[in-house]
């Protein structure tokens, strides 16, 4: 079972309440919970904070005592220290929600001029979606003959055999990069702040299944672009 991280959505709270407001808030959704009535739950454990998924604070708000600086490692052994810049959460007006998202943006668009120049060595490749598309019996989870298809086209052969290039570019990199510049940095942006799902304040769990392709991450950010400054956002760690 993986652990994976949740940005949970909270009406405004003193300091020292969030864990209280947490554990309520995500209660329907345990998988310990009792009755045969019950849906089936998403976690069976969690912890405070998400290492190096923290949020960014707008300068001059480090020391705001709302602001969430909580953190619990998973186990033990998995020691973090979180930057004073930085916290698990906090009320959405002193986030620096923009500031975190052109930083993305700005390392997305280095990206980008690296596969330029990287891939520009090679003979044109296909997506791995387009090679699905063909396959009547291929699926994302089986892609058989689309995929071996795909990673024998020679720019991909290349980012695969190496793993700092497959770290760097990701192995669906052709399907990636061919929406071009301007959508690839943008999605990049918005993919920073959103995980592996959010609990919106009505408790709806949403999550990266449960939206089209790419759009998960645009409903998670126009979601949070139009809370009230006073809503607070908490990113957590939970075991599924």
């Amino acid at each position: 079972m993986a652990r994976e991280v949740l940005t949970v959505c909270l009406q405004p709270l003193a300091p020292g309440a969030v864990r209280q407001a947490i554990a309520e808030a995500i209660a329907p959704f345990d998988r310990n919970g009792e009755g045969k009535d019950l849906p089936p739950g998403e976690w069976d454990a969690w912890w405070m904070g998400a290492a190096g998924r923290e949020f960014w604070i707008k300068p001059g708000f480090e020391d705001d005592p709302r602001l969430i600086r909580e953190y619990e490692p998973a186990r033990v052994s998995n020691a973090h220290v979180i930057p004073p810049a930085r916290c698990s959460g906090g009320p959405v007006g002193l986030l620096d929600i923009d500031g975190q998202r052109s930083q993305a943006a700005a390392e997305a668009n280095t990206l980008w001029r690296e596969w330029e120049e990287f891939s520009s060595g090679f003979p044109p490749a296909r997506s791995l979606d387009d090679l699905i598309a063909e396959e009547p019996e291929a699926t994302y989870l089986h892609a058989g003959p689309a995929w071996h298809r795909y990673v024998a086209q020679p720019v991909m052969r290349a980012v695969l055999d190496d793993h700092a290039l497959q770290a760097r570019f990701g192995q669906r990199a052709v399907g990636d990069f061919s929406v071009g510049r301007e959508r690839f940095v943008h999605r990049k942006a918005y993919a920073s702040l959103a995980h592996d799902g959010f609990l919106t304040l009505d408790g709806k769990w949403s999550a990266p299944n449960s939206h089209p392709d790419h759009e998960y991450a645009e409903a998670f950010n126009r979601y949070i672009d139009a809370l009230p400054p006073g809503i607070v956002l908490v990113n957590i760690k939970y075991h599924t």
